[in-house]
Formats: C-alpha cells, sequence, structure tokens
C-alpha cells in the first residue's frame, strides 16, 4: 500500500568525505532501523548535501506498473538534477541510454551516494505512511509502512483495501476478483 518514493544525493567528489558517512553508519536502508535512518537524514540535514526525494501515488503504480512508475521518477529527478552531475549510479535494473547514467544491483550495499539516496526516500515514505496510519488506523500502517507483513493482510481481509491500496498488487486484486 502506499506510494513508492525515490531518493537522488549528490555527492561532490572534491569534498567528498567517506569517513563522515561511514561514522554516521550510512549502509543500505534496509539493514538500517528506523530510528537510526532518521538520525542519518537528521545528520544529511546539517550538512550542505543537495538530496531530494520524489513519490508517485498508489493509483500511479496501478495506471503504470511499478517499474514504469520508479523509471519515471528516475527521469524527473535526473531531469532536476540536470547539470548538476558528471556521473549517475541508480540501485536496480534500469537500462539507460546515457552513459553518464548506470543502474546496479544493489548499488546502495555498495555506494554512499547510493544507499544515502536509499536512506532519505525510506525515510520521507515512512513518514507518509505514518500520516496514512492516522486516516486508515484500522490497517497499522505506522508499523509495517504498507509492506505485505501478515497484520497488514490480516487486516486487508477484515477491512478490505482502503484508498492508498496498490489495486494491481496480488493480494489486493486477489481479494477484489473474490469479492466481485
Amino acid at each position: 500500500a502506499g506510494p513508492v518514493t525515490v531518493g537522488a544525493f549528490l555527492l561532490d567528489l572534491q569534498l567528498f568525505d567517506p569517513s563522515f558517512f561511514s561514522r554516521l553508519g550510512v549502509r543500505d536502508s534496509k539493514l538500517l532501523s528506523a530510528s537510526k535512518r532518521q538520525a542519518i537524514v537528521s545528520s544529511f540535514q546539517r550538512q550542505p548535501f543537495r538530496y531530494l526525494t520524489v513519490s508517485a501515488s498508489s493509483l500511479q503504480i496501478d495506471q503504470k506498473g511499478i517499474n514504469l512508475t520508479i523509471k519515471g521518477l528516475i527521469l524527473f529527478v535526473l531531469q532536476k538534477f540536470r547539470g548538476s552531475f558528471d556521473f549517475c549510479l541508480i540501485d536496480g535494473n534500469y537500462p539507460f541510454s546515457s552513459t553518464s547514467v548506470k543502474s546496479v544491483v544493489q548499488a546502495d550495499q555498495h555506494c554512499f551516494s547510493v544507499a544515502s539516496a536509499s536512506i532519505c526516500a525510506k525515510v520521507a515514505r515512512d513518514l507518509t505512511m505514518d500520516k496514512y496510519d492516522s486516516l486508515y488506523p484500522a490497517y497499522g500502517f505506522g508499523q509495517h509502512k504498507g509492506y505485505g507483513t501478515a497484520k497488514h493482510l490480516s487486516s486487508l481481509h477484515l477491512h478490505g483495501p482502503c484508498p492508498i491500496h496498490r489495486r494491481s498488487y496480488q493480494p489486493v486484486k486477489k481479494l477484489l476478483t473474490s469479492s466481485s
């Protein structure tokens, strides 16, 4: 349930200090607690870094599919930062014809800028899901952030989908087709 969020993080390699990112504990956002991710983003906010997060709604995901939606967000960010970077590394498997853009699976596990972008995106999405939790408290979005946990699936079966559920995703699609 909820939006997909993409992050971008610009590093000036002439000013880049890997020890700063290492001391903060920057790594793959999935390996960090929510409080650690938030602490890292708070540290970023006190630095002169340029970063951005952008999101697409569950409706956009249902209309275009998750991969095209993410690629659209990436293209938006590339356009937004056009002229601000020499090279862009993207986490995932998204083909780009530009030689200045490279997509690498699990780049967030090997590159501070990609991991930083991932952390910023996860913090932004989690904040959005916390807001949705207050709008739709029956689903527990504050705890599972919209991922397909047993508690989320149980709530989905009990209450049916709410407006932020992705209708194209199998558990929701299955529930909707079985109830019609």
